[in-house]
């Protein structure tokens, strides 16, 4: 049982002063040196090129991505300075050694060709991309959903649910956050789920159930606060901001008491101006807004005191202990949160583990299939026993699984 695998750094030569002839020393140097430090004995590593490494370890099958994340991070910082998100991508590729040392050898071009699809990878290989929550997604993205049985009936129509937002301290639900799936998905969606689980279309996704949130307004009776969610990255584009600045005035103003903003996708580091803008855009229309990021190092001294009402780290989809390690590095930073007067959240909470872990940590806030399932109807406001989770609206859950069951 041997886990091997080929780590590449793909990176944008034209964000850095430094001469094309000095970069690849210069990634080879410093990544040689993040290796020798974190990648220890038995695990191996040898350099191929400049900027391929075959990684080894002999304990697993399947590496540990968190631990390499953090060499993104460093080399941006060395490479690029601070200024510089997403100048450079950590790429994996799996397969024998004859398709890794054919993947070693591309061009930057034909890496390239490889992540948009438009060139097939080494037979037998497979490639993903390394997030900064060191989880993994499939390159091209088509390919995770090529692996899927495609449908043969009828689309059906999108699934609206609720997912419930648990306050450990009280043991009581005080919210819910909105989801939608589409007809056409073989997944159900939701922001609380993890990234299988995210939109392929925020935009379309937001919409929906900004809309379904509204249809549960008109309805009544809700008794405690809706979590509608808005894509960070989506929000930051001009093009796209009208859009939903238009949306959201259909909402009631009578209802912006009850109705809060779960920012997904938001970065380590939140500028002044991207706060600016999210609150510019949203505060007109809810009481609260939540930041959801992948990132437990996420820097909340960047804001100031009650900037937000709270920051949700979203647990990576990886193995138990790395996303226990990853909650534990949120979590022990809860003295920075409390100095800015913002609270805590994490979501994609898929264990018991996990469940006592966070209590233990006192995050405040804690979503997730471990903690409720889809349901229904809302169940905020609700008194639910911790012992009690995960909380499920059994009759719905039946039959949002049979229709999944369906379209798979």
């Amino acid at each position: 049982m041997t886990a091997v695998a080929c780590l590449r750094v793909s990176l944008d030569a034209n964000r850095t002063d430094i001469p094309v002839e000095s970069l690849g020393p210069l990634v080879a140097k410093y990544t040689n040196a993040f290796l020798e430090v974190r990648w220890c004995w038995p695990r191996t590593f040898d350099l191929l090129t400049h900027y391929c490494y075959r990684l080894a370890d002999p304990r697993t099958d399947e590496l540990d991505t968190f631990e390499l994340a953090r060499l993104s991070d460093e080399l941006e910082l060395r490479l690029f300075g601070t200024a510089a998100a997403d100048a450079l991508t950590l790429l994996l590729f799996e397969g024998s050694e004859e398709a890794i040392q054919e993947f070693s050898v591309l061009s930057d071009e034909g890496v390239t060709a490889l992540m948009t699809g438009s060139r097939s990878l080494p037979v037998g290989g497979r490639l993903s991309r390394i997030a900064a929550d060191g989880s993994l997604s499939r390159m091209p993205p088509e390919a995770e959903a090529g692996c899927r049985t495609p449908f043969t009936e009828d689309v059906p129509p999108p699934l609206e649910a609720l997912q419930g937002i648990y306050f450990p301290a009280r043991q009581i639900f005080v919210g819910d956050v909105v989801s939608c799936t589409p007809g056409d998905s073989d997944l159900h969606v939701s922001v609380a789920d993890g990234r299988e689980h995210q939109p392929a279309d925020a935009v379309e996704f937001d919409n929906a159930c900004l809309l379904s949130a509204l249809s549960l307004i008109n309805k009544g009776g809700l008794k405690a606060p809706l979590y509608l969610p808005i894509s960070f990255s989506k929000l930051m584009r001009p093009t796209l901001r009208g859009g939903y600045a238009e949306l959201l005035q259909v909402l009631p103003p009578s209802a912006r008491a009850g109705l809060a903003a779960a920012v997904y996708d938001v970065p380590r580091v939140m500028s002044y101006q991207s706060l600016r803008t999210i609150q510019g855009v949203l505060e007109d229309h809810v009481a609260a807004i939540d930041l959801q990021t992948a990132d437990p190092c996420f820097e909340v001294l960047h804001l100031s005191p009650q900037a937000v009402r709270s920051v949700t780290f979203v647990l990576p989809d990886a193995r138990q202990e790395i996303r226990l390690a990853a909650l534990r590095r949120f979590g022990v930073r809860a003295g920075e949160f409390r100095g800015r007067q913002i609270r805590t959240g994490a979501t994609n909470i898929r264990s018991r583990k996990e469940l006592l872990l966070a209590r233990e940590l006192g995050v405040q806030f804690l979503t997730g299939p471990a903690v409720c399932r889809l349901r229904a109807e809302p169940v905020g406001g609700t008194a639910w026993a911790f012992d009690d989770l995960p909380a499920r609206d059994e009759d719905h859950q039946a039959e949002s699984l049979a229709v999944l069951a369906a379209r798979a």
